[in-house]
């Protein structure tokens, strides 16, 4: 029984390297998989505040037109540059808004108020 003891001692020093690589892996395994999660939501994230930019700009816009107003060429906002263009085809108007590759466009089709 004395011998049995003694070589338990021996073997609790690689137990504890072992119980370290363990953790280890499994902490870099985590990383693995949480560091490319975030990253995408981040890039998600900032395609969304993109296109929401871009509706406000182009709201802003059309409520100049309707108030007959100048609208403007180009927009900055957040270190970002947006291209505005002002569209008439027949007797609509519309606003195209640029940014990048990305593109919104809405055509006005009256700004007249209906009376019952």
């Amino acid at each position: 029984m004395a011998g049995i003891i003694g070589n338990n001692k021996l073997n609790q020093k690689g137990y504890l390297l072992i119980e370290s690589l363990v953790a280890f892996s499994i902490l870099s395994l985590c990383m693995a998989i949480y560091i490319p999660f975030i990253v995408g939501m981040l890039k998600k994230i900032d395609a969304e505040k993109t296109a929401v930019e871009m509706h406000r700009i182009q709201y802003e816009q059309v409520q100049k037109i309707e108030q007959h107003q100048i609208i403007d060429k180009t927009w900055r906002t957040g270190g970002e540059v947006f291209t505005i263009e002002e569209t008439t085809i027949t007797a609509q108007k519309g606003v195209r808004i640029k940014h990048g590759e990305e593109e919104i466009f809405i055509e006005i089709l009256s700004f007249q108020a209906s009376n019952p």
